[in-house]
């Protein structure tokens, strides 16, 4: 199984104490130290923070993940997907591009619940799952 990278989007929804069918295999993936995010998905999250119960939670379920630092190589590469894509009339923001980068550069699989990076994800050549809410 590839390793994984956790969108905001899904985080925000396991956060809320949302249940997904791929919740077993994220576990795993989890033990097996399989599982990364980066620097944007971060800010994202604490940018959504309303109490501080929230930020310490958050943090707990971060430290069983791996953190990909963000290179000056990243938002080259992030830059020229956007241009891609762009080419082909599709759109992404930076942040997105960002991630995107990370999911190519170490073939991870995206897990994300916006689903316009199926699309994306087709385009830039990256693995992308969506999983259904239980």
């Amino acid at each position: 199984m590839n390793p994984l990278i956790l969108d905001t989007s899904y985080l925000i929804d396991y956060f809320n104490g949302k249940y997904f069918t791929n919740d077993d295999s994220v576990e795993n993936a989890i033990k097996e130290k399989r599982v990364y995010y980066n620097g944007i998905i971060l800010t994202e999250l604490i940018s959504g923070v309303r109490h501080k119960k929230d930020k310490s939670r958050m943090e707990l379920v971060l430290s069983g993940l791996t953190y990909l630092p963000l290179k000056y190589s990243d938002f080259s590469r992030a830059g020229e997907i956007r241009n891609e894509l762009f080419k082909q009339g599709f759109s992404m923001s930076t942040p997105d591009s960002l991630i995107a980068t990370h999911a190519k550069e170490y073939n991870l699989k995206l897990i994300t619940m916006d689903s316009f990076f199926l699309k994306a994800g087709d385009l830039i050549e990256i693995k992308v799952e969506i999983p259904t809410v239980l």
